[in-house]
Parts: C-alpha cells; sequence; structure tokens
C-alpha cells in the first residue's frame, strides 16, 4: 500500500494523472464489501486534503458501515464525467482511474475539523459521519493515445507497467 504523497514519489506523472481526473468532477463508484461478502456499489465524492485522497460517508451508510468493518475499497472515476468539469479544474483529456486499496478511519478530532472545514462552506460545521483516507495498493488510468488504448498501471508488487493496445 502508499499514501498518495508516496505516489508522488514513486510515480509522479501517473499520480498527478489520476489526481487530475478525479478531482476533475464530483462523482465516482466506489466498491465496498457487504457484511456476506458480497460487493457492493455507491456513489461518492472523492477529494484531496492535504495531498491525500479522502472520502466521507453520511452518518449510519452502509458504506461507512462497511469500511468500519471490512477497509477494502474500489475507487473508479466516471469516465463520461471527465468532460463536465468542476469550476476551475483543468480538463483531464478522456481517461478514467481505476484504484484498490483501504480505507482507514479518521479519529483524531483536530484533524476531522480541518478536513470537514475545508469542503464544507460554513465555517462553524461540525464533523457528521465518517471520513477515511484511501491508501493504494494498485492505480490504472486507462486512456486512448494514436487510436492505442494506453493502460498505465502501478501496484505495490510490481510497480509500474504501461501497456498499449491497437
Amino acid at each position: 500500500m502508499a499514501t498518495f504523497h508516496e505516489l508522488d514519489e514513486l510515480v509522479p506523472e501517473l499520480a498527478t494523472q489520476a489526481r487530475a481526473i478525479l478531482t476533475s468532477t464530483t462523482n465516482a463508484v466506489l466498491g465496498t464489501v457487504r457484511r456476506d461478502g458480497t460487493p457492493r456499489l455507491s456513489g461518492i465524492d472523492p477529494f484531496f486534503y492535504d495531498g491525500e485522497l479522502h472520502i466521507g460517508s453520511m452518518p449510519d451508510a452502509r458504506k461507512g458501515q462497511d469500511l468500519r468493518r471490512d477497509p477494502r475499497v474500489a475507487l473508479h472515476s466516471i469516465p463520461w464525467e471527465s468532460r463536465r468539469l468542476r469550476d476551475g479544474a483543468d480538463d483531464p483529456g478522456d481517461a478514467d482511474v481505476k484504484l484498490s486499496g483501504t480505507a482507514e478511519l479518521l479519529t483524531d478530532r483536530d484533524l476531522l475539523i480541518a478536513i470537514w472545514r475545508s469542503v464544507q462552506p460554513d465555517p462553524d460545521a461540525e464533523p457528521a459521519g465518517d471520513l477515511f483516507k484511501i491508501d493504494v495498493g494498485s492505480l490504472v488510468v486507462t486512456s486512448v493515445d494514436d487510436d492505442q488504448l494506453v493502460v498505465d498501471t502501478w501496484t505495490g508488487e510490481n510497480g509500474r507497467l504501461v501497456v498499449r493496445r491497437s
């Protein structure tokens, strides 16, 4: 596993591209593991705080309950969303991000307040629900270049590999 700060050092171009895609739009799809072991897909709004990838969960939401029990996650940007940019976001092009890793429940009150207030317009807002930091086990950016599918992958086990397919 690696934090996004570590990915910035290990694979800076890939990490930068993944961050651009994830921050260019609001929505992504989160995969968690239900109590019975089956997958659960949920909409999620991932965000970066202090260079690290985070997700939140409303109070008593199933995805938060899943992550408290089993921290394994999969996250996929929504490819067609890359053309609906957040205000001020750079256009990342036609690419999508997939990652798998683990979600760490944040419990430090001062950190929770700092993160919460960075994403809430009300400066007096109190944290509600759960906040998680995502550590990455694998990261994949898929794009098209010169009519070739480009699959740019990093894993903690094998490092970086770029595959082009016609």
